[in-house]
């Protein structure tokens, strides 16, 4: 079998579908990014508030009142950016190296150890679980504790990129494209986390610590505290350049260097005779290692995910799970839907053909935007209309790094082969959303059925942040340790069945590859792709020996 699917030629059908299966994410795109920034470029000029009074322009001064405790803000994130970048790149590149070298059964050891810190990734969860596991909590550093909360998640991150890049060939002189592309996209995302970090600054800064921990935690403050819009709006400004050079510099890697993932399951024969070497050892007992060390970071997550004592509130719990998890389902299953599409449009029908591609730059300005760089705008256009309950999804749905994997994941991988993988990354966007704290604080405040981060919250601030008396009693309902358990399975269940089958490209297609599909037109009244074969015929000696051979060639040329 080979590495890439069949490429049907480009034709008029399928430029047409192409290009339709991207209009319900262009949509999505203009009402809930282009359309925002410029909303949020014209308020910054302006003396936008809380207050219900017609703004007026104020020319620049915005700028000039924020630009100084933005500077100030970037310290922290940056700090926590390199360590999560230099921790993924360190052990992630370890691991999936080792266990690259041991075969399936290092490789399956490294995706299945960090399936549980990968499901780990509810920031208010992850936040509340490490203050209430403190005597003195304020005096907590608020980007160390998010470090140690998420190193784990990193490395299981880091190592599940690297082994794609792995799968085709652990020689440097191979593998070194693909690598440093990867280390690229890393160091980028970590930086746009960190910048957009919210949870933990919110949550650990204290009384004393630095008045804004982050760029997200300046504009919520500035917005949401300081009734001043039009400040806050010049703050993400600020914000949504910096993310606009990451996304625009990431994409324009990507579309240089070609990258695409193909169908690695022809190495798998190599593999079991790698599996007996002395590599294998090795791998797995510096899996377990890191495995023991990654569950230790999760002990005050584990525990307090146990905690069921205290009554959410006098109207019961469900309403609160309803808001914490529904509103977040029907932003992800618009957004992810919008994307999946689009990126099947843009990797498997190719309407510009090889230059598809070209079509993820109007996405990349917002490749890794969320909601903090866009939280002034929706607040106030999103005050007017809508149910309450309607109010508690988040805004824009659109998930434009979904839609940047899926494209790669389209360009080389048959769709029933993609799909676990894309079923995958909705359930982690769903995940995520539904852990945010910075959503539900400005739209759940109702106390009969706010979100469960704004009943732990208020919970944790009646018993002064130390979980006393049932404090945190209540933590068990934020990301309750069944869920948790199932979404770890499920990673773990997609990452040995699919995503140990595929591998990261960079570079021309390989030749061998593409030349049986271009044939077959040529010869159109051959209805057997094995016909090329027939200049073997006078050893026809062994048929079956030559048979098989002619299968592997462009298998193993093409792995």
């Amino acid at each position: 079998m080979l590495d890439t699917p069949a490429k049907t030629p480009r034709n008029g059908t399928s430029v047409l579908l192409g290009l339709l299966a991207l209009i319900p994410a262009t949509v999505l795109l203009f009402t809930g990014y282009l359309v925002p920034s410029v909303r949020t470029l014209l308020a910054s000029f302006t003396d936008a508030s809380l207050l219900d009074k017609p703004a007026e322009s104020v020319g620049g001064d915005n700028y000039s009142a924020i630009i100084d405790e933005f500077a100030e803000s970037l310290v922290g994130p940056l700090l926590l950016a390199l360590a999560l970048t230099f921790t993924a790149l360190i052990g992630g590149l370890l691991l999936a190296w080792l266990a690259a070298l041991a075969g399936r059964r290092g490789r399956w050891a490294v995706r299945a150890a960090f399936a549980l810190p990968m499901a780990a990734v509810g920031a208010t969860m992850a936040a509340v679980a490490w203050l209430l596991s403190f005597e003195s909590p304020r005096d907590l550093n608020p980007f160390l504790t998010q470090y140690g909360a998420f190193a784990a998640l990193a490395v299981g991150l880091g190592a599940t990129a690297f082994l794609l890049v792995l799968r085709r060939s652990t020689r440097l002189g191979d593998a070194w494209p693909g690598l440093l592309l990867v280390s690229g996209v890393i160091t980028a995302t970590s930086l746009a986390y960190a910048l957009q970090s919210f949870t933990f600054p919110y949550l650990l800064r204290g009384p004393d610590g630095p008045r804004f921990g982050s760029p997200a935690m300046l504009i919520f403050d500035v917005g949401f505290r300081f009734a001043d819009l039009g400040v806050a709006s010049a703050g993400a400004v600020l914000l949504l350049a910096v993310l606009a050079v990451l996304g625009l510099g990431v994409t324009v890697w990507l579309i240089a260097a070609r990258a695409r993932v193909v169908e690695a399951a022809a190495e798998a024969a190599p593999d079991q005779a790698a599996g007996s070497s002395p590599w294998t050892v090795v791998s797995l007992v510096v899996t377990a290692v890191a495995a023991l060390i990654a569950l230790g970071s999760l002990v005050p997550w584990l525990t307090s995910s146990l905690s069921f004592s205290a009554p959410a509130r006098e109207s019961g719990v469900l309403p609160h799970l309803v808001s914490t998890w529904i509103p977040p389902l029907l932003s992800t299953l618009l957004g992810v839907t919008a994307a999946v599409l689009a990126g099947y449009g843009i990797g498997a029908l190719r309407p510009l053909g090889r230059r598809s591609e070209l079509l993820l730059l109007p996405f990349a300005p917002w490749l890794f935007t969320g909601l903090p760089a866009l939280i002034p705008d929706a607040f106030r256009h999103r005050i007017e209309d809508g149910s309450e309950f309607l109010f508690l999804v988040p805004p824009a749905s659109l998930s434009i790094p979904v839609l940047f994997g899926s494209a790669l994941l389209f360009r080389g991988v048959r769709l029933t082969r993609a799909l676990p993988v894309v079923g995958l990354a909705g359930l982690m966007v769903w995940v995520v959303a539904a852990q945010d704290t910075l959503w539900p604080l400005i739209a759940g405040m109702r106390p009969d059925s706010a979100p469960m981060q704004v009943v732990v919250l208020q919970t944790m601030t009646e018993y002064s942040y130390r979980g006393l008396d049932g404090g945190g009693g209540v933590t068990g309902w934020l990301y309750p340790l069944p869920l948790l358990l199932v979404i770890a399975a499920a990673i773990a269940a997609v990452q040995l069945l699919s995503l140990d089958r595929l591998a990261l490209r960079t570079g021309r297609d390989d030749a061998p590859a593409a030349e049986p599909f271009p044939a077959v037109p040529a010869q159109a009244t051959d209805p057997y792709p094995a016909a090329p074969a027939q200049p073997a015929a006078p050893a026809a000696e062994p048929p079956i020996a030559a048979s098989a051979g002619d299968h592997e060639s462009p298998k193993d040329s093409t792995a």
